[in-house]
C-alpha cells in the first residue's frame, strides 16, 4: 500500500514524528510549508496561530511536493492550536480531493496528549476514514514527552496492522 505522511511543524516536534512514522511504514513524507509562517516565539505566535486555528482558517501554502490522490493511505500530523489543527493542516484538508484515504492522525500539544483530544476528534469528524489517532506531548513538556516514544510506537503498529505492511 502506497502511503503518504503529511505534516505541518512549527518547532520540529511534528516533523520528527512524521519522519519516524514514514521510515517505519516505508512511506513518503510531505511537509506543509506556509508561504508566510507564523512567528516561532512570543505573543504573536499564540495570537496568530491560535486565532487562525480557532476560526478554522487555512493559510496559503507553497506548492505541494506530492499529489495526495496518488496514494492509497494518508497519515496526517499537526501541532494543536487552541484545541484545533494548525492553519496549514486546515488548508491541506480544504485542498484534499481524496479525504477517504486519510487513515491516521497524530497531534502535538504543549500540555500533553490529553490536550490533543479535541483536535483529533475534530479531524475524525472531518475525515471519518481516520481510524487511528495519537496525541503526543511537545518535547518542552519534559514530564510527559518521555511517553511519546511508546505512544508513537503503538500508533505505528496500529497503522501497520491496517492491511499489513503499508
Amino acid at each position: 500500500m502506497k502511503t503518504l505522511v503529511v505534516y505541518y511543524s512549527l518547532e520540529g516536534n511534528t516533523k520528527e514524528a512524521a519522519e519516524k512514522i514514514a521510515s517505519a511504514l516505508g512511506a513518503d513524507v510531505m511537509a506543509l510549508v506556509p508561504v508566510k509562517d507564523i512567528p516561532k516565539k512570543g505573543l504573536l505566535k499564540f495570537l496568530h496561530g491560535g486565532s487562525g486555528a480557532t476560526k478554522g482558517k487555512g493559510t496559503e501554502l507553497q506548492p505541494y511536493s506530492c499529489d495526495a490522490s496518488e496514494y492509497d493511505a494518508i497519515v496526517l500530523g499537526t501541532p494543536v492550536w487552541a484545541g484545533k489543527p494548525s492553519m496549514a493542516m486546515n488548508q491541506f484538508l480544504f485542498d484534499l480531493k481524496t479525504p477517504e484515504k486519510a487513515i491516521g492522525a497524530f497531534a502535538f500539544a504543549a500540555g500533553g496528549p490529553g490536550n490533543c483530544d479535541k483536535c483529533l476528534k475534530l479531524l475524525k469528524e472531518k475525515l471519518p476514514s481516520i481510524r487511528y489517532t495519537v496525541g503526543l506531548a511537545d518535547r518542552n513538556n519534559k514530564k510527559m514527552a518521555g511517553e511519546n516514544e511508546s505512544r508513537l510506537g503503538g500508533f505505528i503498529e496500529s497503522l501497520k496492522s491496517d492491511g499489513g505492511e503499508l
